[in-house]
């Protein structure tokens, strides 16, 4: 009977153990991207000539500058990119490509090669070096099959990691970017891949590389010299100082693409640029919106920026989940937000929301920020115990009086927990309680059903028995 309450207790624990702890919630890979175009007063942009394009800062994920950037269009070799991304993310570099009939033949006359041949082998590592910087269409291939067994694979691999990044325009048929009208992407979407691809640091390693020595292999006794071709980052009078990676494409049908990553003053910028004619304008429409980045946005850390944020009087109703002095609220050290240098940090306005299932890990709440109405970035809230680094709030429209302790109270986040805590401590003291209440019972019984087994009971009871007839 004990035992069936026990089970019966323990069961109701955990239930209230799961119903009460907080669950972690997951951000998508990649935050949003806010719209500096939505601002006013901004200043003019330059003058684009391609087709399309994009410019975006990639740690807050603004966008700074687009034209048509959501229009599909043929990639061509900045299809690379996200070949690159996902052999890293599914390889060993010091795994070993053999490289097949299809890998090697199944090219287009006249396309970017190092002229492998079928059983040649490299690594994996050497490989990327000689598809990022040379541009190896076989090499692309090969790293597909690689990955994938089959380039129809890879591609199914592509399309289903692009949509995880946010794509939602893409459709990719290999891994080299070679003509196929069904293989087409969009400049936003671009950016979003090449926003993952810089997060990676093998990747950035390698497409920051502007020039390598393909070794030796089994079928070719000489290493080969391979130099990139992205003339923004290749020295040169082309070159721009704050380019770090980038990726070239052409093709008749695609015209000039271009990918480019440029850091400056903790700004992170990418551009893309499709559909270009001239051979030389991807590059000058490129340097041109890196240039209108840099000179005219300011990237703010909010923890060191935002030292105060206030709550509307609502909130203020109940904050007695936040009363406890053991945590605090604070702001991640890796939020940024990125603002026209015309408009000041203290303009911003800003709206508090709790976290749920967008929120990144371990945030309990998010903070908003806007200008003129218009979201231009966000920043994550979490519990610290380190008192020395608070996220610190303070209330408006509230008296002097309770302003302070409203202050002291709201800085500290493990309050947020308490109530759910006192519950699960209630119950389970209440379990211990009926435990101890049932003991007793469970002892009396035990002793008797030991007594009823016993030889001095059976001969008792037979003698009775024998009496009775």
């Amino acid at each position: 009977m004990v035992k069936r309450w026990a089970h019966s207790g323990l069961a109701v624990l955990l239930v209230l153990i799961i119903i009460l702890a907080p669950l972690p919630v997951y951000a998508n890979e990649d935050a949003p991207l806010w719209d500096m175009a939505m601002i006013s007063s901004l200043s003019e942009t330059p003058s684009v000539a391609a087709p399309a394009a994009i410019l975006i800062e990639a740690k807050t994920g603004a966008i700074l500058y687009a034209k048509d950037a959501d229009s599909s269009y043929f990639p061509a070799s900045i299809t690379k990119i996200m070949t690159a991304l996902l052999t890293i993310e599914n390889c060993s570099l010091d795994e070993t490509v053999t490289f097949s009939y299809r890998a090697t033949h199944d090219l287009e006359t006249g396309s970017s090669s190092i002229a492998r041949t079928e059983g040649e082998q490299l690594s994996v590592k050497d490989c990327l070096y000689a598809m990022m910087i040379a541009s190896a269409n076989e090499v692309a291939q090969a790293l597909a099959e690689h990955v994938s067994g089959s380039i129809e694979s890879f591609a199914e691999l592509m399309n289903q990691r692009a949509k995880d990044l946010g794509c939602t325009n893409t459709n990719f048929m290999n891994p080299s970017g070679l003509n196929n009208p069904s293989h087409q992407t969009t400049a936003h979407d671009m950016a979003l891949i090449m926003r993952a691809a810089i997060q990676n640091p093998d990747y950035l390693e390698i497409n920051s590389t502007t020039s390598y020595l393909v070794p030796a292999t089994n079928k070719n006794p000489q290493p080969l010299a391979i130099s990139m071709k992205h003339k923004l980052l290749a020295s040169g009078e082309s070159h721009y100082d704050y380019a770090i990676a980038g990726k070239t494409g052409y093709t008749q049908l695609a015209g000039y693409t271009l990918v480019t990553y440029a850091a400056k003053d903790n700004m992170d910028l990418i551009c893309v640029v499709m559909g270009g004619q001239a051979s030389m304008d991807h590059y000058t429409t490129t340097r041109a919106l890196f240039d209108y980045g840099f000179d005219n946005y300011t990237i703010y850390n909010v923890a060191e920026s935002d030292t105060e944020y206030n709550l509307n009087n609502a909130m203020l109703e109940d904050n007695s989940f936040l009363g406890s002095n053991i945590l605090s609220l604070s702001v991640s050290d890796d939020d940024w937000i990125l603002l026209p240098n015309s408009v000041p940090f203290s303009a911003l306005n800003t709206e508090f929301a709790w976290g749920d299932s967008s929120s990144g890990p371990n945030t309990l709440a998010t903070v908003t920020y806007s200008y003129g109405g218009h979201p231009i970035g966000q920043a994550n809230l979490t519990v610290k115990r380190d008192e020395g680094d608070v996220f610190r709030f303070s209330t408006t429209n509230a008296s002097e009086d309770n302003a302070e302790g409203s202050s002291d109270s709201l800085q500290s986040g493990s309050g947020w927990f308490s109530w759910k805590w006192i519950i699960l401590a209630a119950a389970i003291i209440l379990i211990i309680l009926l435990i101890l209440w049932l003991w007793p019972r469970m002892r009396r019984r035990r002793r008797r059903r030991t007594y009823r087994n016993s030889k001095i009971y059976r001969k008792t009871r037979n003698k009775k028995i024998k009496m009775r007839l």
